[in-house]
């Protein structure tokens, strides 16, 4: 029998593979460019599905590195998971959306937090 191991879940992962797997880094999760990013980031809106943060990384010699660069996003005491949702959403999107750098050479890997 074949079991199906998921990083995130089904939902979340369909989003998120189009992006490069980044086992050979050790770290279970697919980084996308700026452009998958941010619609990853709209598409896990979309599903009500928060973003925690994520981490940076650049293409060097053909391979993605780590920049050791990250945002993160945790949900305040008392904050009603719809505005986590967005609040989180936004700065993702900000942050993508402004980091330095040429679109072919950088890339991000979400965190996404399902309810």
């Amino acid at each position: 029998m074949n079991v199906v191991q998921y990083v995130w879940s089904e939902q979340i992962d369909s989003m998120l593979r189009e992006g490069e797997f980044l086992e050979m880094l050790g770290v279970r999760n697919w980084a996308l460019d700026r452009v998958g990013a941010l619609d990853a980031v709209e598409r896990l809106s979309c599903e009500r599905i928060a973003v925690a943060g994520g981490d940076v990384y650049k293409r060097e010699n053909g391979r993605l590195e780590t920049t050791y660069d990250n945002w993160y996003c945790n949900r305040n005491d008392g904050e009603q998971m719809s505005e986590y949702i967005e609040r989180s959403v936004d700065i993702a999107r900000n942050y993508i959306s402004k980091y330095p750098g040429s679109d072919s050479i950088v890339f991000f890997s979400l965190v996404p937090v399902a309810q």
